[in-house]
């Protein structure tokens, strides 16, 4: 049996796709995933990638890839992001900045947005959203702290956190 033009077009699709939202972690190898579902909706799917396929803490290179399954609005991004800092202890002084910085550089998001958090050896991270850096913040103490959100032993969410530093499937 001969597959179809449908049928090859969309495995081309596929095969192209992947190519493309591995090409900025091309080098990386993934640690864990996760799914984020809230009540019984699903926020997104994210993955954790260190250059060995190991999570430390500190360690870096590190990126954190999230592929949303529902629109957001930047806004809603920021609100959560400031609750998680609150959650987490760190200082109104402290992320105020950032979260500045962040109305700046965070689009809205769509359903199937892939957002990409980038950190390099020098512990300074940058932002993709569908392969196309928007935007970093210069401040190295602001990667670690974004991070915690999803990888802070008393973040929100513990079971994802396993999920994605490699400690539960």
């Amino acid at each position: 049996m001969k597959p179809s033009i449908h049928c090859i077009v969309l495995l081309l699709a596929l095969f192209s796709s992947v190519g493309q939202s591995s090409s900025l972690i091309s080098e990386m190898q993934p640690v864990g995933s996760a799914k984020l579902s809230v009540f019984f909706w699903d926020v997104y799917h994210s993955t954790l990638y260190s250059a060995d396929g190991t999570y430390t803490e500190n360690q870096r290179p590190l990126a954190l890839q999230i592929t949303y399954l529902r629109d957001i609005d930047a806004d809603d991004l920021l609100a959560s992001t400031t609750d998680e800092w609150n959650k987490l202890g760190v200082s109104r002084d402290v992320y105020q900045p950032w979260l500045t910085q962040l109305a700046s550089i965070w689009p809205d998001i769509k359903e199937k947005d892939e957002f990409l958090f980038l950190i390099g050896e020098d512990h300074r991270g940058a932002f993709y959203v569908n392969q196309k850096r928007i935007g970093s913040i210069a401040d190295k103490n602001f990667s670690t702290s974004f991070l915690r959100i999803w990888l802070d032993p008393n973040g929100s969410y513990p079971k994802l956190r396993k999920q994605l530093i490699g400690q539960a499937k």
